[in-house]
């Protein structure tokens, strides 16, 4: 039962995993340029919120560091200053330090100061540095403590007030403490930054009460308040768009360089596929680029090296098949009828194959040209027509304006026109009525033969298109041809960056479209 369960729950993980995999691969920018943008990108934007986030937690410890020390030390000058002069004086003096937030009386009995048990410990670090203040005014500092308020914003109170050196003459307890945390400063200045919200105080940062006692007996009772906690300026949203965005623009520099060698080598690929005679890649750039460029002319030469190799030892096993071909030509003619037919036909059978090879081989080593397509189209139909053959162009090509809005195309000139033909004699030895059409697009050229014949079963549409392959249930069952000839044809479409499919129509008969992309 355990494996069972732990069977399933990895089951699940690895199906969250998946849909998290997806998820990303949908959301991710095809391009690799955008995915190093939006990489380093987010990056940066990620280092500088942090930044800020750090710089918002430094600001809350120097603050809180800041007020506690200002606030005991001039809680302790006042008290110096009260004990120094007489009491008709301290009463004069009180209503003048009597302010907003700051409150002075007098008290003959020591008063009872309560602290909260949250604020214990933020209270005894404040009375040390209240202590430590009045020690320095009263000129009875222990020696080595003349730099310890510097680090009371470190240390703990139970850490500071172990030191039984420094007199305690004053009592302090905090009453009330709201100052928010760095998270909370950085949440309320974000939102004010996106509201638009006017900055205002909060309510007061603390409430502390000190009691210290002066020469006479008499007891000076402070009580101390400070405003509003400063509310942190605007989240600096405008400048870290505009770092932002400067990093972007050197970035998209920097990643445009990088990636720009990858697409001319791309579209230099592209263009040897279908063109062999294509000019070398310029050798230039960083080192690694060179060596690219130098690797891909070095593979480019070879391979060209190969294809005409290739035509020209085809070209001499045509060259020397003929003789004997022509030989076994003239010898089955001395023979009786019954004989002599299939013996012609199996030697046609050879010429024909023969034919279509040296047909393939060449048509990789021909040059590109601009081709007229409806001259082309035109002239294949009407050299059908004039056989007698089934064979017409779509009705709306007829008008001249369409005929003329067709563009021409950049393509293998003979190439094209085998594929173009292939297409059509199957179609009229199979399909008896065949109508051509063309589609011209921005970036595809598709010429589209439908015939009327009985179509091919689904199960056969692919398969039709490998060499030597004949459909035994044929659309006509005294089926000829070698069956190379949607194989060639596909063949050079693709040579052309497009393709050759297939497709039975609803209305009966088949559809064979052929795509060349436009360059």
């Amino acid at each position: 039962m355990d494996v069972a369960e732990s069977r399933s729950r990895s089951g699940e993980k690895s199906g969250v995993l998946c849909r998290l995999r997806r998820l990303a691969s949908r959301l991710s920018p095809d391009s690799l340029l955008a995915r190093l943008i939006l990489i380093f990108s987010a990056g940066f934007f990620a280092l500088l919120l942090l930044t800020t986030i750090y710089a918002g937690e430094s600001r809350h410890f120097y603050f809180m560091r800041a007020l506690m020390g200002d606030r005991a030390r001039r809680m302790a000058e006042v008290a110096v200053l009260l004990d120094a002069t007489s009491p008709e004086i301290r009463f004069v003096l009180r209503e003048q330090l009597n302010s907003r937030g700051f409150f002075v009386r007098f008290m003959s009995t020591r008063p009872s100061v309560s602290v909260h048990e949250d604020l214990k410990e933020m209270s005894e670090l404040m009375e040390y540095m209240l202590n430590v203040s009045l020690a320095r005014l009263y000129g009875d500092m222990p020696a080595g403590h003349g730099h310890g308020m510097h680090g009371a914003g470190h240390g703990s109170a139970k850490s500071l007030m172990s030191n039984e050196d420094v007199p305690r003459r004053g009592v302090l307890a905090i009453r009330e403490l709201n100052l928010p945390s760095p998270m909370e400063s950085f949440g309320q200045s974000v939102c004010q930054y996106f509201t638009k919200d006017k900055k205002t105080r909060g309510p007061s940062v603390y409430q502390a009460t000190a009691v210290v006692p002066l020469h006479d007996g008499t007891w000076v009772v402070i009580e101390d308040s400070a405003p509003g906690y400063p509310p942190m300026p605007y989240f600096p949203f405008t400048s870290i768009m505009a770092i932002e965005m400067f990093f972007v623009a050197i970035s998209l520099l920097a990643f445009y360089l990088c990636v720009k060698p990858l697409r001319r080598l791309a579209r230099a690929a592209d263009r040897f596929g279908r063109d062999i005679r294509t000019p070398a890649l310029p050798e230039t750039g960083p080192t690694e680029v060179r060596e690219a460029a130098q690797a891909f002319n070095r593979m480019q030469t070879s391979i060209r090296e190969f294809l005409d190799e290739r035509e020209r030892t085809l070209a001499a096993v045509s060259h020397d098949l003929r003789t004997p071909l022509t030989r076994m030509r003239l010898r089955v003619e001395q023979l009786d009828e019954s004989q002599r037919i299939p013996l012609q036909k199996d030697i046609g059978e050879l010429q024909q194959i023969m034919d279509t090879t040296i047909d393939i081989a060449r048509s990789k080593s021909e040059n590109v040209a601009v081709v007229d397509v409806m001259s082309l189209i035109e002239s294949l139909v009407e050299d059908r027509q004039d056989m007698g053959q089934d064979i017409r162009m779509e009705e709306r090509l007829q008008d001249p304006e369409a005929m003329f809005s067709i563009r021409p195309l950049k393509a293998r000139p003979l190439s094209m026109k085998r594929c173009l033909a292939n297409l059509m004699d199957n179609a009229l030895r199979y399909g008896g009525h065949v109508v051509v059409d063309v589609v011209d697009g921005d970036d595809m050229l598709s010429v589209i033969i439908s015939d009327s014949g009985p179509g091919i079963a689904e199960s056969e549409l692919k398969k039709v298109f490998e060499p030597f392959y004949r459909v035994e249930r044929s659309r006509n069952r005294s089926t000829g041809g070698t069956g190379l000839g949607l194989s060639i044809a596909r063949s050079m479409a693709r040579m052309h960056g497009g393709d050759v499919t297939l497709e039975n129509r609803p209305e009966g008969g088949l559809r064979a479209t052929a795509t060349f992309k436009r360059t």
